[in-house]
């Protein structure tokens, strides 16, 4: 689709793309209340011109906005194309109005009419907004729930020799390991909607991201050295946050063993945020000083009106919180 739609108003409505990147920007600034560099809005749209859904008054100014970031999925042996929508902003003097004829309405039923469902672009949309948005995607009917992120965190752990494997923080190239790691856990994990994460997702996402740092830790078997599994964490003021993870199911107990003594060496106890579809196999992987909670951050994919569509991701996601792009 391209082009403009112009409502029963003096909005209009827009496909984005590049040339409306400034305009979006400053949207952003009005919503959120800070602003996002040129650098990390290009970096988080960097697979794709298409940027969203655009609301404008007929002046050209930017009422809202309803982004897409291209993800693939795999699951059972078959890949699926799915869009991650995420900064969906209104501007604060257009929110009054909580209907279809309101501008989150229309700036999101225009996204996912067009580019979501059988015969479309992409199979589904999911995003990771907070109960206030995912509520009013549900009144609209535009929303229906497909998971929630819940929060594990367990203490600290000192660390300790282990006879048959090892961790260490990593700096230098590890494509090739990631890759062959990743086709371990497309097997492991055939069951789950599991968004890839190849050499060319991991460099992208945690190399590449503009002034945010991430440590990338290697598990290898001691003797052969073969790799077992890759974290990847960011260290917060409070706390240190595991953010992804590549590798088997069997090897997530080493792999919450590592992280927690990864936390250890920077005197912080240890987060991480999971789908619930996974969460229950990290939590019994280690229970251990283990806690697990719900958090207000839902994962929403859209409604369908089609009765005879079929819809497997629905409650099958392998989400964690590396997989959300302002983590």
């Amino acid at each position: 689709m391209d082009g403009t739609t112009r409502l029963f108003s003096d909005w209009q409505l827009h496909v984005a793309k590049p040339v409306h990147d400034a305009q979006l920007r400053n949207l952003f600034l009005q919503v959120f209340g800070h602003p996002i560099s040129e650098d990390e809005w290009n970096w988080k749209y960097a697979h794709t011109e298409f940027r969203g859904s655009l609301l404008t008054k007929e002046s050209g100014e930017a009422i809202g906005f309803f982004g897409g970031m291209p993800r693939l999925f795999t699951y059972q042996g078959q890949i699926f194309h799915g869009i991650q929508n995420g900064d969906v902003m209104v501007r604060p003097s257009e929110r009054g109005v909580f209907s279809k004829k309101g501008a989150f309405y229309q700036v999101s039923s225009h996204f996912i009419k067009n580019f979501i469902g059988p015969g479309y672009a992409y199979a589904f949309g999911f995003g990771f907004p907070n109960q206030r948005a995912f509520q009013l995607g549900i009144q609209l009917k535009l929303y229906q729930k497909s998971g929630q992120l819940q929060e594990l965190s367990w203490d600290q752990k000192e660390s300790k020799w282990h006879w048959s494997w090892h961790w260490s923080p990593v700096n230098e190239n590890i494509e090739s390991t990631v890759d062959t790691l990743w086709k371990q856990m497309q097997r492991s994990w055939f069951d789950y909607f599991l968004p890839i994460r190849d050499s060319n997702y991991f460099t992208w996402r945690y190399q590449k991201r503009p002034s945010t740092k991430y440590q990338v830790l290697l598990i290898r078997q001691r003797i052969t050295g073969k790799p077992l599994a890759v974290l990847c964490m960011r260290i917060h003021e409070t706390y240190c946050h595991w953010v992804d993870y590549v590798g088997g199911h069997t090897h997530l107990g080493i792999a919450i063993q590592a992280a927690r003594e990864f936390s250890h060496t920077q005197g912080k106890p240890l987060r991480a945020l999971l789908s619930d579809a996974i969460a229950r196999h990290f939590l019994s992987a280690q229970p251990e000083q283990a806690s697990i909670k719900p958090t207000d951050i839902l994962i929403p994919t859209n409604i369908s009106n089609n009765p005879d569509e079929v819809r497997p991701w629905l409650h099958r996601f392998w989400l964690m919180g590396g997989d959300s792009d302002f983590m």
